[in-house]
């Protein structure tokens, strides 16, 4: 329906204009460049792959270290929806140049490299401070200089831990031994304790057999701090201190370089721009004065290059052609402003291939009406309308955000007719206003809706089924009609109308008491046509008659999976159900808060907090089953997908935009 046809182009020209030709094709941004295969009429010609050997990468790579580095030292705090989404400056492709030429790159590039070694350096001794800090901790009570310890003439000094329940055993053994010894607690952990033994020198071979009986683990001092613990830990206190005040001055020095050397941006984006261009020559060839350049343009476009290329060259030839039913054509959808948005539905999925009937424009109107009925409240569809209609217009939005954001706008405003359907303002809030607006709610509650759910569900509930019916339906028709396109008329009787029959009939016998009494004669017709077509039509592959009436029969099983479809479609009237019963649930809590003073300002709080979480919750539960059911009720009766995306050769940018009067 909305695919965008399309035309494969060669381009021949001259090699002298192989850069400009190039530059133009990827400023106007409407053709994808594709590989040239070794078929028989470019056999002998060759790649241009030595052309595309540059030094772009590394400069690419440098800026990119560069931003990465700068980007977390930038003055500028972004807030709200502009942090998700920043707005771009506009450059002209003339004034990319320019920067490419005067902006010094190498010198910001040498500074930032030389303070990210200094940052890591820093960090480095700074880990290792730290480390040494938390292990002279253990023995900062100790007045004795670590130096020293090891370097007495007679006295021995062992430092070391040991686990609690072993200390007496340990005191008792060693007192027992060695008269001579002393043993003093420094710091007691949590199962451990750190202690000292000092003792003589001669003693220490007794009490080294002791000490590794009972696991004693000895302490050794490994740092060249020289003091007792507590010098040592001031004098790590204050290289700490300095490693700070470093780490400071070279943040502000960051930041200075990231103020100066905002051309870094439009910088990166010009140099992806070039990069792009070398990578793309790899798909052409060439022979000794000519280059070809092959690929895909959509239809609409054809004019704008054939001007774009007369108006700049002589020294060309270009040809378009039709693709061929065997070839893997990129697909680009066509629609119009309304359905747009709703693409992305269809391509978080996969995109139609280039020879089926894009879903969107159907998926759109279902989507649309099942979203309504999933949120089905008035407030919230109208905050989450507003909130998208000021993100639209208020911030300077990319394309693909934008379209987001116009698929939430229509959400929102499906919401507001699910709400309108059920009588769901807030939840009840309504039913709280003063007296004086009684006819105001009565209207909005009692003429204007037409369910009541929370008194009433069926009638919702049959609403939600009978839409399930009709998607059904829509898909089982769309893959006729798509048969009947590709020339399988009979193929398109057997598998989708002798199940339309059938299921038509079944719902005509369920529903004949409330119809005509000659609707329900008919009805057991239309399903007995139903059903020997069926039988006799799905096992037309096998070539023995009795397997094909046996897969006739089982294709009959296939009912339960039409009415487990239907069934599904009733998460549409229990998800709207639950928009309602959770919002009058914040409605009532609110009410119960009786304090003086302050009860109003905590009723408010509650309403605010408690309605956004419902529409947080509500609104992402819509969006998922409203998708889902697209995805495996809808989709799977017609769809086949798997399409290429159309990838245009075009001025990609990160961080700016480029005029299109380049």
């Amino acid at each position: 329906m909305a695919i965008s046809a399309v035309s494969k182009f060669h381009i021949f020209a001259h090699l002298s204009i192989k850069e400009p030709i190039l530059s133009d094709l990827q400023k106007l941004g409407c053709v994808e460049i594709s590989h040239i295969e070794e078929k028989a009429e470019f056999h002998n010609w060759k790649d241009i792959e030595e052309d595309t050997k540059s030094g772009t990468s590394v400069k690419l790579n440098n800026i990119k270290f560069c931003i990465e580095l700068l980007s977390s030292y930038g003055s500028e705090k972004r807030r709200g929806l502009n942090s998700f989404f920043p707005s771009k400056k506009f450059y002209s492709y003339n004034d990319l140049v320019k920067i490419s030429q005067q902006f010094d790159y190498e010198k910001l590039f040498t500074q930032c490299k030389e303070l990210d070694n200094e940052l890591n350096r820093i960090k480095l001794q700074e880990n290792k401070l730290i480390n040494a800090k938390q292990e002279i901790e253990k023995w900062q009570d100790l007045e004795l200089d670590f130096n020293k310890i090891d370097k007495r003439k007679y006295i021995k000094y062992i430092l070391g831990s040991i686990t609690k329940k072993y200390v007496n055993n340990l005191l008792f053994d060693i007192e027992h031994l060695v008269k001579t010894t002393i043993i003093q607690t420094i710091k007691e952990e949590k199962n451990k304790l750190n202690i000292i033994i000092i003792t003589l020198k001669e003693n220490q071979p007794k009490i080294d057999s002791i000490l590794q009986k009972y696991h004693f683990e000895i302490y050794k001092y490994s740092y060249s701090f020289t003091g007792t613990p507590k010098q040592i830990l001031k004098t790590i206190s204050e290289q700490l201190m300095l490693i700070d005040k470093r780490r400071s001055e070279i943040a502000q020095i960051l930041i200075k370089l990231h103020r100066d050397n905002q051309l870094i941006y439009p910088l990166y984006d010009y140099l992806s721009i070039i990069h792009e261009k070398e990578e793309t020559k790899k798909y052409l060839k060439k022979s000794e004065k000519i280059i070809v350049v092959k690929g895909w343009i959509q239809n609409k476009d054809i004019t704008k290059l054939q001007k774009r290329l007369e108006k700049n060259y002589t020294e060309y030839e270009i040809d378009f052609t039709k693709p061929k039913k065997d070839e893997q054509i990129p697909v680009a959808l066509n629609n119009n402003n309304l359905v747009k948005p709703f693409e992305i539905i269809t391509e978080l999925y996969s995109l139609p291939n280039y020879h089926e009937i894009d879903p969107t424009p159907i998926l759109s109107i279902f989507y649309f009406v099942f979203f309504g009925l999933c949120l089905s409240d008035v407030g919230y569809g109208a905050s989450m309308a507003l909130i998208s209609y000021i993100a639209i217009k208020k911030i300077k939005l990319g394309e693909g955000p934008t379209k987001f954001f116009k698929l939430l706008y229509y959400c929102g405003i499906s919401g507001i007719f699910g709400g309108i359907l059920v009588g769901s303002w807030f939840g009840d809030i309504l039913n709280f206003l003063p007296p004086m607006f009684s006819n105001l709610r009565n209207v909005l509650i009692q003429k204007l809706a037409l369910f009541e759910p929370t008194d009433n569900p069926l009638p919702l509930l049959i609403l939600s089924l009978t839409l399930g019916v009709i998607q059904v339906y829509t898909g089982i028709i769309l893959k006729f009609i798509d048969n009947i396109r590709n020339g399988k008329l009979y193929d398109g009787l057997m598998d989708q109308i002798s199940w339309l029959f059938l299921l038509t009939g079944i719902i005509l016998v369920l529903l004949k008491s409330m119809m005509p009494s000659i609707i329900g004669k008919i009805s057991w017709i239309i399903a007995l046509i139903g059903i020997l077509t069926i039988v006799l039509t799905q096992g037309r592959t096998k070539n023995d008659i009795l397997l094909r009436i046996g897969s006739g029969v089982l294709a009959l099983y296939d009912i339960t999976g039409y009415f487990s479809d239907v069934l599904s479609y009733s998460r549409l009237f229990a998800l709207g159900l639950a928009t309602g019963i959770i919002a009058q649930m914040f409605n009532m809590l609110s009410t119960m808060v009786n304090i003086p003073y302050i009860g109003f300002l905590l009723t408010i709080i509650i309403l605010i907090i408690g309605h956004t979480f419902n529409l947080l919750i509500s609104g992402l539960s819509a969006f998922i089953h409203d998708a889902r059911l697209q995805y495996v009720e809808f989709f799977t009766k017609f769809y086949q997908a798997g399409g290429t995306p159309f990838k245009p050769f075009a001025l990609k940018t990160k961080y700016i935009k480029v005029e299109e009067d380049v």
